[in-house]
C-alpha cells in the first residue's frame, strides 16, 4: 500500500507566501480534502470592501490562481460599461473566480460548470457563503450531450491544467466527465442570455461555444478566458463579427489569455 506524505508548511514559510500574494492571509487548518489528501489552507481575500475565506489545496497551483484573479493580472476585470446579471463560469475550479465575478458585480447570478469530483469538492465549499448567487452545476459543457475524456494535466500540482485535446497531459490520468451544451443547460435554467461567458476549458472553449445558439454568444457583453492551443484562431474568427479581441500571444507559449467585448460597448 503507497503511503501519502504531507508537508505542512512552517508558518514563516506561510508569511513569505503571504507576501509573495500582496498581503492576502493564509491561515493552515487541521483537514485535509477527501477526494485527493491534500493539507487545506484558507485565503482571506479582501477585494471592494468585502471579505472572501477561499480554501486551497497545499502544494498546488491554488494559491497561484488566488494571487492571479484577484491581485497580479487582473485577467478577469472588464470594461465599465460591462454590467452583467448572468455569468457563466465555464471550468469553474474551485471557485476563485466565481467568488471574484460574485464579488464586482453584486447584481449578478453566477452558474459555475465544473466536472472535476476534485475540483467539485473545493468549489461547493467556497461559493457556499454567496447563497444563491452562485450556483454550481457539476457537468461540464461542449458542443453536444454526453461524456469526454478528460487528461489530468502533466504537473501533479495542478488540477485544472488538464486537456480534453491531448496537450500537456499525463494520458495515464485520464477520466470519463459529463458535458451538456449551453442551450441545453439554459433551457433547464429557465434563462434566455448569458451576458459575460468565462471560458478556461483545457482546450473545448470551442466546442462550447459551437453547442451555443449563435444569437446567445453575439449578444453576449463579453468573453474573457484562456485559449489552450486548440483551434483557437476559428475561436477568434467566430466571435469577431461581433466583439473586438484582445490577447497577447507569446510566440512559445500554447496557452494564452484573451478578452472579447461585443463591439457597441467599447
Amino acid at each position: 500500500m503507497s503511503q501519502l506524505t504531507i508537508t505542512v508548511p512552517s508558518e514563516p514559510v506561510l508569511a513569505k507566501i503571504a507576501r509573495k500574494l500582496r498581503g492576502m492571509k493564509l491561515q493552515p487548518l487541521d483537514r485535509m480534502t477527501k477526494t485527493t489528501g491534500h493539507k487545506l489552507i484558507e485565503a482571506k481575500v479582501h477585494y471592494r470592501g468585502q471579505t472572501a475565506h477561499l480554501l486551497v489545496r497545499e502544494n498546488t497551483t491554488d494559491a497561484d490562481l488566488v494571487r492571479m484573479v484577484f491581485y497580479d493580472q487582473c485577467m478577469y476585470q472588464l470594461p465599465a460599461t460591462v454590467e452583467p446579471s448572468i455569468v457563466f463560469d465555464c471550468g469553474a475550479n474551485i471557485g476563485v473566480t466565481a467568488a471574484y465575478f460574485a464579488m464586482t458585480y453584486p447584481n449578478a447570478t453566477v452558474y459555475c460548470f465544473e466536472p472535476l469530483p476534485e475540483n467539485l469538492e473545493l468549489l461547493q465549499e467556497n461559493v457556499a457563503a454567496f447563497g444563491d448567487r452562485i450556483q454550481v452545476l457539476p457537468f461540464g459543457l461542449s458542443k453536444e450531450v454526453g461524456s469526454f475524456t478528460y487528461n489530468m494535466s502533466a504537473d501533479p500540482k495542478s488540477f485544472g491544467g488538464g486537456t480534453f485535446c491531448n496537450l500537456g497531459c499525463d494520458p495515464e490520468r485520464a477520466k470519463q466527465l459529463p458535458v451538456r451544451t449551453v442551450g441545453d443547460v439554459m433551457d433547464d435554467l429557465g434563462i434566455d442570455h448569458v451576458d459575460v461567458f468565462k471560458l478556461d476549458t483545457e482546450g473545448s472553449e470551442l466546442p462550447i461555444l459551437e453547442g451555443t445558439p449563435p444569437a446567445i454568444y453575439r449578444n453576449a457583453q463579453a468573453l474573457v478566458g484562456e485559449l489552450h492551443g486548440s483551434r483557437d484562431w476559428d475561436f477568434c474568427k467566430l466571435i469577431d463579427p461581433t466583439h473586438s479581441i484582445g490577447m497577447e500571444k507569446p510566440y512559445a507559449r500554447r496557452c494564452f489569455e484573451f478578452v472579447a467585448i461585443r463591439r457597441d460597448l467599447i
